[in-house]
């Protein structure tokens, strides 16, 4: 019988590594961009130190098709988060998501184009390379029971990534918590290529800026 988690030594200094970088974005640390940095150092020095590729991690081949679909996805749930998704959180908790930080966006074309930077940046390439990614890849170095590293990896940084977004206020946590579970679902559904998260994140977050920029 198959084991479900590897027991071999260097599963300890895995699971080391991944609680690690799952208590990096915690807000109880109050790293800020920080976590950033220290998160994309121990990953880089893993890869190197485990001869790793990048298409472990999720940087795999692009194909036309599936590109112009992620463009969509993100298009599409961009629009639904701001009208139906984040409007019935707001109705259920009685809370709307403290965006107060991004005040500076609105009707400013300066705010708008720096918030765009930092949305594909911080909120495309990195989180999704970091939490889908390689802690996805890594999660599944040490459980080998397909359905059970699926469903756990999805939970364990959906959970993380939400509260690493606590400034947004109770409603943000509930709203990046679904979008967190429906992005690791599209993990798989893009047969783990990352390339194409990045692209439906960034188009995610360019849909919202541009709300705040209208005042919306």
């Amino acid at each position: 019988m198959k084991n479900t988690l590897s027991t071999n030594p260097h599963t300890i200094g895995t699971v080391l590594e991944l609680l690690v970088l799952l208590i990096l974005p915690l807000p109880f640390l109050h790293l800020n961009i920080l976590y950033v940095i220290f998160a994309l150092l121990i990953t880089f020095i893993s890869k190197i130190l485990r001869k790793e590729k990048w298409s472990c991690y999720g940087f795999k081949t692009i194909r036309q098709k599936e590109l112009f679909l992620a463009v969509i996805i993100g298009i599409i749930f961009g629009f639904a988060d701001n009208f139906i998704i984040e409007p019935l959180i707001t109705k259920i908790t009685g809370a709307e998501p403290d965006l107060s930080s991004y005040a500076g966006v609105k009707g400013s074309i300066s705010g708008l184009t720096g918030m765009l930077a930092l949305g594909w940046i911080v909120g495309g390439l990195f989180e999704e390379s970091f939490f889908r990614g390689y802690l996805f890849y890594r999660f599944n170095t040490v459980i080998h029971n397909t359905q059970l590293y699926k469903w756990l990896t999805i939970a364990i940084t959906s959970i993380v990534f939400a509260f690493a977004h606590t400034y947004q206020g109770i409603g943000g946590i509930v709203d990046t918590f679904i979008f967190a579970i429906v992005m690791g679902l599209l993990y798989f559904s893009f047969k783990r290529n990352v390339w194409y998260l990045i692209l439906i994140h960034g188009f995610y977050d360019t849909v919202g800026i541009i709300m705040l920029y209208l005042g919306k």
